[in-house]
């Protein structure tokens, strides 16, 4: 029987995940990938649960079920209640848009079923915008959830009846397989939401974990006849492997989704068995910080997204000063961990319900300030249940419904653009009479609303120009104003698209001649991007005018975003820079609720500032 110790280098592997996963939501731009700290987490979580188990097993010869679902209990409530009654007592006062579905949400997280009650009401947990939630990283915590809930059961049937560990394990590297299958299977990616929040598409992750448990018993003797020295380089580089994955991958990137993750748990669980069985490793994993972020990851990855989000939107930052920035919510988010974690340590330690039962007495008896602070928190926290909305932000859905039918109708501009290229007239008369016809409506429509006015010559000049502009939601937001002022325009764009998804669109428009003339780039509302991703892109559009717009959307990459657009005017020739962010800045009665998109009149100016940026490179 092998005895269980505490293994110190296990925080240490804590430590890495959770910071991946904070500096993925706090600079995407650079820690693209550290989205892959939850699928190391889940490695971690399923050795040990199942180590713990064996190890009960190989102790009595049972698993006793009752007893380990309570120690998980003492383990995840305690820590996600308190974050629950925290946030509803504050964000009711600063703001309910924090709160929306908090009902639900409380609910879906208790019952373990968060992940696919995000599924089913269509929520991403790449979208930065609509309806953001501070809760979203919770769906993690339902999967490992429902491990704790199963597993011991499936676990202690497959002990009972199979006995064999190499049989046992069989059957774990089939689940394994089968669940990384379902993940290649389902992936598209036009929506990633259903492999990203799936039990069944996730589960590999938790599988290999447990499976390692059984590998570091049934192979034992081989893994101590290795060559020390072959342990050392395997260890380094999966460390190495790990850490630049975080940097390397992105969310969007396919790889990722069709073996990336897999083998990304692999190298894991690698890692993990040579922290477990190697004490100089695990060593190599421990220092106080380390130590003490990885006694906390639980606790600070609960805190880091509500953190973030509130932060972000209350402050209106945009990524400038990010070093400062970046370490006053570390600081937060440090300070909320440890309180949290002292808060529920005693909680964590007790043993049975009649202990439970003498602390709540002692607290009503001993420690009357703590009392009222809880009776006050409690209280408030009613009250933000009470007052949570819940489905979407009416703003929101208005602004859902106003760019599903832009869409449409650029869609039906598009179409018809294009069949009136094709079609040949039988009359050059009538085209051009035709043409005239809607170049002067657009000119009486737009001295009608236009914010300064462009004159006649101009917008006549403007209304022959062929333009093929790319763009998210921000331009879908516009394209009607756009279309006035570019009528032969041909406009893609898609809500939540981000630059470094777009070479194929490049590609295709290019292949269709539907590029135009002059070429319109408005990407980077969601997100950053390289100038790699520019040069790919460029080499698309070739020697054409290219105009980019930069961003104004208050969110931690729009610094980068705006740095990369303008080295990228500044290196090609044939670019150029629209700065749209100093242009609308202080005019928030061009934006929708949310500061991002645009209403008409805001189209209006955005467009004119487009035509007359393109004017400047037309010929006289």
């Amino acid at each position: 029987m092998r005895k269980r110790k505490y293994i110190k280098g296990i925080d240490g592997l804590r430590a890495i995940a959770v910071i991946g996963v904070i500096l993925y939501h706090l600079m995407p731009q650079s820690v693209s990938g550290g989205f892959l700290g939850v699928p190391l987490f889940f490695v971690i979580s399923g050795y040990l649960m199942t180590d713990i188990l064996l190890f009960e097993w190989e102790s009595r010869q049972k698993i006793k079920i009752s007893d380990f679902y309570f120690r998980r209990v003492k383990r995840i409530y305690p820590s996600l209640i308190v974050l629950f009654i925290v946030t509803g007592s504050v964000f009711a006062f600063i703001s309910r848009k924090y709160l929306l579905n908090f009902k639900a949400i409380i609910a879906s997280s208790l019952f373990n079923v968060n992940n696919f009650w995000q599924i089913a009401n269509g929520f991403s947990y790449f979208d930065r915008f609509s309806n953001e939630s501070p809760f979203t990283h919770l769906w993690s915590l339902s999967i490992e959830g429902q491990f704790y809930l199963f597993w011991p059961i499936i676990l202690a049937i497959l002990l009972y009846k199979v006995k064999d560990y190499k049989k046992i394990n069989q059957f774990i590297l089939f689940i394994t397989g089968l669940s990384a299958v379902l993940m290649m299977a389902f992936y598209t990616p036009e929506s990633i939401n259903r492999i990203y929040y799936g039990t069944d598409t996730r589960l590999f992750s938790v599988m290999l974990g447990s499976s390692l448990a059984f590998l570091l018993r049934t192979q034992e003797e081989r893994i101590t006849s290795l060559h020390f020295g072959k342990k050392l380089l395997v260890f380094i580089t999966g460390l190495i492997l790990i850490i630049g994955s975080f940097v390397l991958f992105s969310d969007n990137n396919a790889f990722v989704y069709r073996g990336g993750m897999l083998l990304f748990s692999v190298i894991a669980m690698i890692v993990l068995g040579l922290i477990v069985e190697i004490e100089g490793f695990s060593n190599a994993l421990t220092n106080p910080i380390i130590r003490w972020i990885g006694s906390r990851s639980y606790e600070i990855y609960l805190w880091q997204l509500p953190v973030m989000v509130v932060y972000t939107d209350q402050l209106k930052w945009d990524g400038t000063n990010a070093l400062m920035h970046g370490v006053i919510q570390l600081v937060i988010i440090g300070i909320l961990s440890e309180l949290t974690y002292r808060l529920v340590g005693r909680l964590r330690r007790i043993g049975s319900m009649k202990e439970l039962i003498g602390l709540i007495e002692s607290l009503f008896k001993k420690n009357v300030p703590v009392l009222v602070v809880l009776v006050l928190f409690l209280g408030t926290f009613v009250y933000g249940v009470a007052v949570s909305p819940s489905g979407k932000m009416d703003s929101a859905v208005a602004l859902q419904r106003k760019l599903e039918q832009n869409k449409q109708a650029v869609e039906q501009h598009n179409k018809e653009l294009s069949q009136s290229s094709e079609k040949k007239s039988a009359s050059k008369t009538n085209t051009s009479s035709s043409e005239q016809t809607s170049t002067t409506e657009t000119s009486d429509s737009s001295e009608t609303n236009s914010p300064s006015g462009l004159s006649s010559v101009q917008k006549e000049k403007i209304a022959k120009v062929s333009l093929g502009a790319v763009g998210d939601s921000v331009l879908l937001s516009a394209a009607p104003e756009l279309q006035t002022y570019f009528p032969k325009s041909h406009i893609d764009a898609e809500v939540g698209r981000q630059l470094v998804d777009s070479q194929e669109i490049f590609e295709k428009l290019n292949k269709n001649k539907q590029l135009g003339d002059v070429v319109l780039v408005v990407l980077g509302t969601n997100g950053s991007f390289k100038e790699s991703d520019i040069d790919k892109m460029m080499q698309q559009i070739g020697n054409r005018p290219v105009f980019f717009v930069n961003t104004l959307v208050d969110r931690p990459w729009q610094a980068s975003v705006n740095d990369t657009l303008a080295k990228a005017a500044a290196k090609y020739d044939n670019a150029h820079l629209i700065d749209w962010k100093s242009y609308a800045e202080g005019h928030r009665e061009w934006f929708d609720e949310d500061g991002i998109h645009l209403v008409p009149n805001g189209g209006e100016y955005f467009s004119e500032l487009v035509a007359t940026e393109v004017l400047k490179v037309l010929p006289n």
